[in-house]
């Protein structure tokens, strides 16, 4: 039976967050537009937000191409891409499930070698319309209750989803932030989080712990705090079930 990794993408896989270094990097404008983000956020509607910058960079005669070129310089570390190449290969499947958008997971892992790695990506669609970039919502109905994930996206719905599709020897989900919290709940007994130490995700795992000790968490909790732990953390764990 396969291993299933599942992976948030910005600070998880990369070590920024690829709407903010695009928009940092290309806009002429940055303090603006990193404010009117922030305010997009604070509404939770930080999707929108982004697709108001796309269309933003592009009145300002910014390229898809050039969007392209700004998000094949983002590195991933040596060792995460060895390890996803690596296990991709022995009955484990990868799967990116973001809150970004398609186009900049797709460029980046592909400018990193490792786009057969991924089976699957779900993300906030993006197109090409009239030579801007659009950005638009993974999910356009309610979440079920009791989700309170942003309406763009709630990864628990997915992870709940995916966990029907077959039979899974194990699963492993990585994360950082409080957009992580409902997926990682998700995971079911003799799966492992790995969560980014000190960040939302954890935080968010230790307040539930504190409160009704590890009532709604199946899974072990793993922490890491660089890419090379956590290509430590799912090498380990997923090796495990695949000797």
């Amino acid at each position: 039976m396969p291993v299933l990794v599942v992976l948030d993408f910005d600070f998880t896989v990369i070590d920024v967050n690829s709407d903010t270094f695009v928009v940092e990097k290309l806009s002429t404008e940055t303090a603006q537009a990193m404010q009117r983000l922030k305010e997009a956020s604070k509404e939770n509607q930080w999707t929108a937000g982004m697709d108001r910058e796309m269309a933003c960079l592009h009145q300002r005669g910014v390229s898809i191409d050039q969007i392209e070129s700004c998000l094949a310089s983002v590195p991933i570390e040596p060792a995460l891409k060895g390890v996803l190449t690596d296990l991709s290969s022995k009955d484990v499947e990868f799967r990116v499930l973001s809150d970004a958008n398609t186009m900049f997971i797709e460029v980046i892992l592909k400018a990193n070698g490792l786009d057969q790695a991924v089976s699957r990506i779900v993300t906030n669609p993006s197109s090409v319309s009239d030579g801007r970039l659009r950005v638009s919502p993974y999910h356009t109905t309610p979440h079920p209750p009791p989700s309170t994930s942003p309406p763009n996206l709630c990864k628990g719905r997915v992870m709940r989803e995916w966990l029907q599709e077959k039979d899974w020897s194990n699963v492993i989900y990585c994360g950082d932030g409080g957009g992580d919290f409902e997926g990682a709940l998700a995971v079911p007994a003799g799966g492992t989080v790995c969560a980014r130490k000190d960040w939302s995700l954890h935080k968010k795992l230790q307040q539930r712990m504190a409160e009704g000790g590890a009532q709604g968490l199946a899974a072990s909790v793993e922490l890491w705090q660089t890419q090379a732990e956590l290509a430590a953390r799912i090498s380990a764990r997923a090796r495990a079930r695949t000797a």
